[in-house]
């Protein structure tokens, strides 16, 4: 492979870096892909390209995915370093707006998005300001605000793993809320009459994601859950149906008619869930995200004073 002419950078682009980290990040062609919203064929197309213009491999390919070579190794700190470079220089063209108008990236559960930001929050803000356009991302997968993957991120701890992020995140916390056992309003009486041991639960667990009642079902040995669901909007939508009872914020009674906490119950204490909302502080009080921002936490505030107000 010839080597890249002394006279021209190799690099021609912030493109190539960016190609460069995601693959790095990812460890393969196809997590670079997702990350740049591309093909995994565009990718490794891009990559030949890059160390054809490097003169020197990247990426050893190997039977158990991609590996980076040393001297991608020595490269990577200095990709790095510009990457910070452009994402501040990013933010700074952005603290310079003077109006609401541009993108804001929404990273939350899609039990918030559904039943929460879309009804309540999105129509009067949208209708407010017409030159706003919302992303939501949505999924149970923290998205990484330094990295740029997000704006905005509505996320959700248990008050022992509680802690404000540093650095050059900004964090406020919205609500603390209670956890419950919630039913189907038409199951009530069938499930209140029932110990909570025998009860049909249907639970939520994914790999990577901690469950605040993982340790609490063990501490009463409730049986094995008759049905595991990977997202919440599906283990609520089995409880809807009738299948079970499930351990979910009490907030939720209060946005979904068809539930209700089963207060009865012989159970040990629940954690609390406490709601933070996270940006970056370079755009804090940039106007586009400042107004979504305030939006959301007035409309998740008074949904968990109303949720409080009915214990």
């Amino acid at each position: 492979m010839a080597r890249a002419s002394q006279d021209t950078s190799p690099i021609s682009s912030w493109e190539d870096i960016r190609l460069f980290l995601a693959v790095a990040r990812g460890q393969s062609f196809s997590a670079g892909a997702r990350t740049l919203s591309t093909d995994q064929s565009t990718v490794s197309r891009r990559v030949a390209a890059l160390e054809a213009a490097l003169g020197r491999p990247l990426f050893e390919r190997t039977s158990r995915g991609l590996r980076m070579t040393p001297y991608a190794d020595a490269l990577l700190p200095w990709a790095e370093r510009v990457e910070t470079s452009v994402r501040a220089m990013e933010d700074g063209a952005r603290a310079m707006e003077d109006g609401v108008r541009g993108t804001v990236r929404i990273a939350l559960t899609n039990v918030l998005a559904m039943h929460v930001v879309v009804p309540r929050v999105l129509p009067a803000l949208l209708e407010k300001y017409p030159e706003l356009r919302i992303e939501l991302i949505t999924g149970d997968d923290a998205k990484d605000l330094v990295q740029h993957e997000a704006d905005l991120a509505l996320r959700f701890l248990t008050r022992q793993g509680a802690q404000m992020p540093k650095g050059e995140l900004v964090a406020r916390r919205i609500a603390s809320m209670e956890l419950g056992v919630i039913a189907a309003k038409s199951q009530k009486k069938k499930f209140s009459s029932m110990q909570a041991q025998a009860l049909p639960w249907v639970s939520y667990a994914r790999e990577g994601v901690a469950v605040p009642d993982a340790a609490w079902f063990e501490a009463f040995g409730a049986k094995r859950a008759r049905l595991q669901c990977s997202s919440v909007e599906t283990q609520l939508a089995a409880v809807r149906a009738g299948l079970g009872v499930a351990v979910a914020t009490r907030a939720i009674t209060m946005i979904d008619p068809d539930l209700v906490p089963l207060d009865t119950l012989a159970v040990p204490p629940l954690p609390r869930i406490e709601l933070f909302i996270v940006t970056r502080a370079a755009i804090r009080k940039v106007p586009r995200f400042a107004v979504v921002f305030d939006a959301l936490v007035e409309a998740l505030g008074e949904l968990s004073v109303k949720a409080s107000s009915r214990r």
